[in-house]
């Protein structure tokens, strides 16, 4: 051998050597790839499962509630006029009657209240 050829063949070794590096180097990018790839399902399939355990457990208690909200009509309506009862004392609870001597007090007060603001204005942009 020459060393011409031997250049030549450490050459090409060189070459085969640095498509080699670049072919792993290349393979493990891929590797990486696949790993976050990989991560991302887990993380997807975990996130999913509470979601459907969430949905579960909503699709329970509203199940719950419309087993609950069928109540026969005579109960409904015994609900219906306990309410109306509890309004109708509420209300008259609520209700102020004024006696005659009150509301005549309520008016000359008012009156009195309107004269003093005049009275104030006159005094105020008057001569």
């Amino acid at each position: 051998m020459t060393s011409h050829e031997n250049a030549e063949e450490m050459a090409a070794a060189y070459a085969r050597g640095l498509d080699a590096g670049r072919i792993e180097q290349r393979l493990h990018g891929h590797d990486e790839h696949l790993r976050r790839i990989n991560g991302s399902i887990d993380s997807m399939t975990q996130a999913l499962t509470y979601l459907t355990e969430e949905l579960r457990a909503n699709a329970a208690l509203f199940s719950a509630n419309a087993t609950e909200g069928r109540r026969d009509a005579t109960e409904r309506d015994r609900i219906a006029a306990a309410r109306v009862e509890e309004a109708g004392i509420a209300e008259s609870q609520r209700t102020v009657r004024w006696t005659v001597w009150q509301r005549v007090f309520a008016v000359v007060g008012a009156i009195v209240l309107v004269v003093n603001f005049g009275l104030g204005l006159y005094l105020a942009f008057g001569p």
